[in-house]
């Protein structure tokens, strides 16, 4: 079986790593960030995708890992009102608790931190790719889940993101940032806040503790906002530091001016006290940029594009990662039927997962339109449905994604 290089060690790389080394590849990861990820991200829906490889391949259990929910409510944030609540059994993760397990599963050994790509191409029969570090690495099969923003994509293919129009406000607050009654109206349930020109999420996520054990509840929120490209973005995406960020403000960087901004919207606008009393209890909320992007291709020579760095959705189906989990395991079915056949096996898996993710950026894009501009929408819509679309769904959605790649 080849030797493996996977470029990004988040969640798709990880699912990529496993299954490939469970595949009898010789596989190396390598990440950008010099410290491990465990603090980056907060709340996740889990999908059968996300989960499979802690059910089929660990003793990880879902209860150690993620908390249930009963039902989802639809509000009008600026009123009050509820549009309708439904049964609905989902269950929730953190990517702290994703990310834990599957480093844990995967090993730190052949994990490389501090390892920023820089440049890749093939010589002969193999894939060099050349690190900032000044580390060269060469592979028969190099595979690139390094995120919506990928380096790999942009070297090979010209691609980069198109701003979506607004950013996401996300925080965590703990059990004791909030009143009973608050708790009580958050806790096992999802709610929607809908607004005439932005929406909100909140929903309960696991604490997980050092050792990957369920140690408490926190309440997860996202609130979207319509700011258009330019000026008054850039000025938002600047750190403390007076850097711009090009994809996220993380909590410690986030301007004091911007969070006083944030509170005093959520008194202004939100007419659900609860909704208001959650997000002012963050003190330390971070910001990220929503973008998407599709290539016409995610195989070049013996590279593939995983997950976001092949078509990069938006979160509002919160089929992310779930997408790059089954692009992996896609991925190392391909290559043990090939027998090993790098290229055989990837000619195999592109046409299926390009028209997966095609399929699952047309959905987002339609959820996003509706959701930021105060459309009409129906509680319980099957189009709103969480997860990954079937490529069966009408092909006129997905033709115009495919006409949308960047």
């Amino acid at each position: 079986m080849p030797r493996v290089a996977v470029v990004g060690g988040s969640i798709g790389g990880l699912t990529a790593a496993l299954v490939l080394r469970d595949a009898r590849c010789e596989v190396d990861v390598f990440e950008r960030s010099s410290t491990f990820l465990s603090s980056f991200g907060a709340g996740i829906v889990v999908q059968p995708e996300l989960v499979r490889y802690f059910l089929e391949r660990t003793s990880i259990s879902l209860d150690e890992i993620s908390v249930p929910s009963k039902s989802i409510r639809y509000l009008r944030a600026d009123s009050g009102t509820v549009l309708g609540e439904m049964e609905a059994e989902w269950r929730y993760t953190s990517y702290t608790a994703l990310y834990g397990g599957l480093l844990n599963s995967f090993g730190t050994e052949r994990y490389h931190l501090g390892e920023s790509l820089v440049a890749l191409e093939h010589v002969g029969e193999q894939v060099e790719l050349r690190f900032s570090t000044g580390r060269v690495v060469h592979c028969d099969l190099a595979v690139c889940a390094d995120g919506g923003f990928s380096t790999a994509r942009l070297r090979l293919l010209g691609v980069a993101p198109s701003y979506a129009g607004y950013i996401s406000w996300r925080g965590l607050a703990d059990r004791a940032l909030l009143s009973d009654q608050t708790w009580s109206f958050f806790d096992e349930k999802f709610t929607y806040g809908l607004l005439p020109d932005s929406h909100l999420i909140a929903y309960p996520i696991p604490v997980i503790g050092d050792e990957l054990e369920l140690t408490g509840r926190q309440v997860n929120f996202q609130w979207y906002w319509n700011v258009p490209e330019g000026p008054k973005l850039d000025e938002m995406m600047t750190g403390r530091d007076g850097i711009r960020r090009p994809v996220s403000v993380h909590a410690d960087d986030v301007q004091e001016r911007f969070v006083e901004a944030l509170h005093r919207r959520a008194k202004e606008q939100l007419a659900v006290p609860e909704l208001t009393e959650l997000i002012t209890a963050v003190k330390r909320p971070f910001v990220t940029i929503i973008a998407d992007a599709a290539t016409p291709q995610m195989v070049i020579g013996r590279i593939c594009l995983l997950g976001d760095a092949a078509v990069t959705g938006r979160p509002h189906a919160g089929a992310g990662g779930a997408k790059a989990a089954a692009d992996a395991w896609a991925l190392a079915d391909c290559l043990v039927d090939a027998g090993g056949d790098v290229e055989r096996a990837l000619h195999v898996w592109e046409a299926a997962q390009l028209e997966q993710g095609y399929a699952l950026l047309a959905k987002v894009r339609h959820m996003g339109r509706v959701l930021q501009t105060g459309a009409s929408f129906l509680p319980g819509d099957a189009s709103f449905r969480w997860g990954l679309p079937s490529v069966a769904e009408p092909e006129a959605a997905r033709v115009q994604a495919a006409a949308q790649v960047a």
